[in-house]
This record gives C-alpha cells, sequence and structure tokens, in this order.
C-alpha cells in the first residue's frame, strides 16, 4: 500500500466553543478531540509520517501532542488565514508521495474507515479522492458539486449554495473534509486557490475546483456511517459526540458477553476491561482503567472511578461510589457507600452506610480490609487502617484504630468487645 503522510488542522480557535482553551483540546470521553484522530491514525498502517499544523495557542496543544504520541512533527500557522493556508504551511515536510488531510476537530473517523478510503484511493488511481457523506438532515457542511457525468467538479460551502439551488444537484451530498493527495497534484494546485471575499480566508475546499479545470481525476469515497464526518464547533456537538462514542463502547461490551439493562443511561469511558456475564443496571458511570470481572452484578446509580478494580462475581449496589480501590471476590457493597484508596478482602460485606474517610486534608490514605470482614452499617473508616480477616465493626461505629482478625469492635470512637469464636 501507498506510503501516506498525514496532514492534521489543528490551528483554529473554535469561536463557537466559547472558551479560551484550543477547541482540539477540549474533552470527549476524556481526551481532547486531537487525541482521538491522533489515535486512529496511528494505527494505520499506511500513514507513515504525521504532520500537526498548530496555530491559536500553539504551545498547548503541541505540549499535549508531545506527551502523548511519539513522532509527530509540527508545523505552526501564524497567521490563522483559513484551512488552504494551513496545508501550505506543512507542504514544505511533506516526506510521501501522498498526502492524507484531516482536521483535528472530527474525532469519530475510525482506522478502519481511514484504511479503506486510503485502499479507495489506491484502486481509483486518482490524482484526489474525497471523503463525502449523505446526510439528509439540515447542516452547515460543504457540498458536493457533480457534473452531468457523475465527476466532482467543486465543493460549495453552505453561503454559496444559491447558485446550484435550481439546478439538478444532489446537494444532500456534503464533504467530510478528509481528502487524499497526490503530493504533487496537491503542492502544484494549492497556490491557485483565492482569498474568499466574505470571510477573507483561504478555503481549502477550492482546491477540487481547481483540479476539475485543470483536468485531473478528482475521486470520491461514499461513507457509509455518517456519524463518523461530525465535526465538534460548539457544546451542543461535543455532547452529541459523546453519546455516539459512548454508545459505540457500549455495544462492544454487550457484543463480547457483557448484559447491560439500558446502554442509553450506562457510561463507559475509554481503557476499561469488564467479564463476561456481569450485569449492569442504569445509571452505571465507569471511568477510564477500570477492570471488572465476570458474574458481577453493578448498580443501579454507582460510580466506579480511575483505578479501580473489581474481582469476579461482586456485588455494587445502589449509589455506591469506588475510587482507586480493589474489591476482592465475591464481596458486597449493596447501599450508599464510598470506598476510597482500599484494599477489600475475599467474601466481605460493606453495610450500607458505609464510608471510607481516606483523606485527611493533606494525604490519601489506604485502607485494608480482610476476607470475611463483616462491616456494619453506617461504619465511617478512618484511614489508615487495618481491619482483620473474619473481623466486625457494630453499625455506626467510627473505627480510628486497625482491627485484629476475629474481633468485634462497637462505638464512637469504636473499642473491643468480643473476640469470635470460629
Amino acid at each position: 500500500m501507498k506510503d501516506f503522510t498525514a496532514i492534521v488542522l489543528a490551528a483554529g480557535k473554535g469561536v463557537r466553543m466559547k472558551s479560551e482553551l484550543p477547541k482540539v483540546l477540549h474533552e470527549l470521553r476524556g481526551k481532547p478531540l486531537i487525541g482521538h484522530v491522533l489515535t486512529q491514525l496511528k494505527k494505520v498502517k499506511a500513514v507513515k509520517q504525521i504532520i500537526v499544523v498548530t496555530g491559536y495557542k500553539s504551545s498547548l496543544v503541541e505540549t499535549y501532542v508531545k506527551n502523548n504520541f511519539k513522532g509527530i512533527n509540527f508545523v505552526r500557522q501564524y497567521k490563522l488565514e483559513g484551512t488552504a493556508d494551513a496545508v501550505k504551511c506543512a507542504q514544505g515536510k511533506v516526506k510521501h508521495d501522498n498526502v492524507l488531510i484531516l482536521c483535528a476537530d472530527a474525532p469519530l473517523v475510525t482506522k478502519e474507515t481511514i484504511s479503506s478510503f486510503i485502499l479507495a484511493y489506491k484502486k481509483q488511481n486518482a490524482q484526489c479522492v474525497v471523503m463525502s457523506a449523505s446526510v439528509e438532515t439540515e447542516n452547515d457542511l460543504g457540498r458536493i458539486i457533480r457534473d452531468d457525468n457523475g465527476n466532482i467538479q467543486a465543493i460549495c460551502e453552505k453561503q454559496d449554495l444559491a447558485k446550484y439551488l435550481s439546478g439538478k444537484y444532489n446537494l444532500r451530498e456534503v464533504n467530510s473534509g478528509i481528502y487524499a493527495f497526490s503530493k504533487f497534484a496537491l503542492l502544484d494546485n494549492i497556490n491557485e486557490i483565492r482569498k474568499n471575499g466574505k470571510k477573507k480566508e483561504y478555503f481549502f475546499t477550492d482546491i477540487i475546483e481547481i483540479l476539475y479545470r485543470n483536468d485531473i481525476s478528482v475521486g470520491s469515497y461514499l461513507l457509509g456511517n455518517n456519524e463518523e464526518i461530525l465535526g465538534i464547533n460548539s457544546r451542543r456537538e461535543l455532547a452529541i459526540a459523546e453519546k455516539i462514542l459512548n454508545a459505540r463502547a457500549v455495544e462492544g461490551f454487550m457484543e463480547r458477553g457483557v448484559n447491560i439493562i439500558d446502554p442509553q443511561t450506562t457510561f463507559i469511558r475509554d481503557n476499561v476491561r469488564i467479564g463476561k456475564n456481569t450485569l449492569i443496571y442504569p445509571f452505571t458511570f465507569i471511568e477510564k482503567d477500570v477492570i471488572i470481572g465476570s458474574h458481577c452484578r453493578l448498580g443501579p446509580f454507582i460510580h466506579l472511578r480511575e483505578g479501580t478494580r473489581i474481582d469476579d462475581g461482586v456485588g455494587l449496589g445502589n449509589f455506591v461510589e469506588i475510587c482507586r480501590s480493589k474489591v476482592g471476590k465475591t464481596s458486597r457493597i449493596r447501599h450508599f457507600s464510598y470506598i476510597g484508596d482500599a484494599t477489600i478482602g475475599t467474601n466481605v460485606n460493606i453495610g450500607a452506610g458505609t464510608v471510607v474517610a481516606n483523606y485527611d486534608g493533606k494525604n490519601k490514605n489506604k485502607t485494608v480490609i480482610g476476607n470475611n470482614a463483616f462491616i456494619g452499617s453506617d461504619s465511617v473508616l478512618v484511614a489508615p487502617l487495618n481491619i482483620g480477616n473474619d473481623a466486625v465493626t457494630g453499625a455506626g461505629s467510627v473505627v480510628r484504630k486497625s482491627v485484629k482478625p476475629k474481633t468485634v469492635v462497637v462505638g464512637v470512637p469504636a473499642k473491643f468487645l468480643k473476640k469470635i469464636a470460629k
């Protein structure tokens, strides 16, 4: 397969986001928009070089990328004069004979789609291929304009559509903003783009009409799933993208044997593992870097935060929050509990209303609860703390000192009551 340089356009401010943060650094499922695009590109074998064009608050964007991805080249667009000018800024660094162009604010495109698009470019043997989609709903995307023979002759921005409304054009076919070019066709024609009179910018879409006028072949690739071309220009679109990616994640877990009662009210971030035959009730929030075993019952209304580990057969019920903790096999935390920085053994019962007080105002402290322990309802466990195997805390206890194995403690503060004869 032909080798590609990918140019990722990430220079814009994103005025409609109403934020001082560069648009491409707004987070989607815990990762900046540009991170989603680069993650997918890195998985495409044909892409041998990635150039990111930065502009608004360049250093912030470049710092994020450098800290999370290796081997990325950068160029800066010092004057934000449009997408064509951004591509021109990158042309001097292009190493390969084929160029892929994407926008960093379109985070839903997948590596499978990019790979299929590159393959279509190769098969069509065109100098340029445009990825398009058919969209029935109202949108602000540029429209694909074809001649009488079905060839792409231009991409028209929405504000300029009036001249095509009376003709026989399919104005539902839209531009994705993703292109594949022969390097030479791109560089030989990009300088013909003129500044748009209304916007005072250089529109990269104008290159398609230039190629058509110069008898240079332009092919097309119609995308089946038009969700992938969603660009993020507002908080509303960010929320739409969040919903789409969450649905993908939830569907993937169900296909792998996880039972999710209501996918629309179950929220699962990236880098999560869940074992087969685990049952998840509605309004469950699972953040990144969480591992859950098989045959567990989770929810409703629970929050599993980053770093949590849930072993096989665990039951977590209503209004439970767990953070940076490990819960051992067949343990139960059924109602109204907060567990932070704790290691819980096997077959432990955590009574309703239990709180692990892990933060003393300066440090997050550890709690260890041994196998078969029984924590009574409304217990407060003040870390750092060790509760031994088979130990019991009475209801309403405030436990400030470690509890020996097979011991019952009660009261405020909790004190020794008796040994357990077993």
